[in-house]
């Protein structure tokens, strides 16, 4: 009996160490880049290339995020002619650990239109930029040790809207491997199936729920390359229950690219002002905001100021207040003995006015 254990301890240990480590997928080293095409699909998911844009991530660094050591990658979308001289206006933040692939869930590409959902004012009592909020934090969104077509459970929240229960979650499940063929030769990855559902709690259990949103979301992962290929297909939902009608949200293609050439790597001088998004984005609990003097300005002798204000309007720190000579600049804002939130950063020179948005997370 005792022999039996022995081996298939043995076994048990090399299972775990055979297992795919997640950290495999990721690349090694800071400066790696993506260059992806992102292109919106027809009501029949056929691609409109004449709308496609372009989205660049870059592998910044590695630092400790929200209670893990996330891998940073700022981001940032833009046509063709733009993308490379674009700041970068976002930040996505992984956290491989194990076999399983981290991915932090913020609310910083939605909240506008949260916040425009809240202008239809659904349900005075209920407020979907505040719920999301709530959301945010870290998934183990890309299993890679999980059984083929198992799905499991990120996030499951039951809440009410304008009197409608209704069922939050977010769920995924690993797929069969998969070889697909890119502009950069063809790879073994990981398949992942994400999928956000939204379910109205017509009667209580054992009753089930009716499913009025499920949205998928197909991520293929290389090894050393993470994504390389992200398939949203356009879907259409009938919303008559909740009195709303059909709904049709455009799905969205998104490949690695090879349209997108490299340029020298260059600081030209500012024949305008510049106000970047502020690195990285959501925060805690510092971050830094880039922003650049043309040559010109002198002539209009004025202080240059950057100043942070609240959702309130109320201005919470004073970055710059003084004249500046031309070139590009990087100030630090530090949020401490700050409420998590919204902010936003104000860029103030003569008539140059510019305002940013910046998400505080703890």
């Amino acid at each position: 009996m005792k022999k039996l254990i022995v081996v298939f301890s043995c076994f048990a240990i090399l299972g775990i160490a055979n297992a795919q480590q997640a950290n495999d997928y990721f690349p090694a080293q800071t400066g790696f880049g993506w260059n992806f095409k992102v292109t919106p699909l027809d009501s029949l998911n056929n691609p409109i290339p004449s709308a496609s844009v372009f989205r660049v991530d870059s592998f910044a660094s590695v630092t400790n995020f929200n209670g893990k050591l996330a891998n940073i990658v700022p981001t940032k979308y833009g046509p063709l002619q733009t993308i490379l001289v674009q700041p970068f206006t976002d930040s996505l933040f992984y956290s491989p650990e194990g076999t399983n692939g981290f991915e932090y869930f913020n609310i910083s590409r939605i909240d506008e239109f949260l916040i425009q959902l809240d202008s239809l004012q659904l349900d005075p009592n209920f407020s979907f930029l505040d719920f999301f909020t709530s959301l945010q934090d870290w998934y183990s969104v890309y299993r890679f040790a999980a059984n083929v077509n198992s799905e499991y459970t990120l996030i499951l929240v039951d809440t009410t809207i304008s009197t409608y229960p209704l069922r939050f979650e977010y769920l995924a499940q690993r797929l069969q491997d998969e070889t697909i063929e890119t502009v950069l030769g063809n790879f073994n990855c990981k398949k992942f199936l994400t999928e956000w559902k939204v379910s109205y709690l017509f009667l209580p259990p054992p009753f089930p729920p009716i499913e009025l949103i499920n949205t998928k979301d197909s991520i293929w992962i290389a090894p050393d390359n993470w994504v390389v290929q992200d398939i949203i297909p356009t879907q259409h939902f009938d919303l008559t229950t909740v009195g709303i009608g059909v709904v049709t949200i455009p799905g969205l293609e998104t490949k690695l690219t090879d349209e997108i050439v490299s340029v020298k790597n260059e600081e030209p001088i500012a024949s305008e002002f510049i106000l970047e998004q502020n690195y990285p984005n959501p925060f805690n609990p510092s971050t830094k905001i880039k922003f650049a003097v043309p040559s010109n300005f002198k002539s209009e002798m004025s202080n240059v100021s950057l100043k942070v204000y609240n959702v309130l309007g109320n201005e919470v720190a004073v970055l710059v207040n003084e004249e500046k000579s031309e070139g590009s600049y990087e100030v630090e804002f530090t949020g401490t003995g700050l409420a998590s939130g919204i902010y936003f950063y104000k860029l103030q020179a003569g008539s140059f006015i510019e305002t940013r948005k910046m998400i505080l997370l703890k």
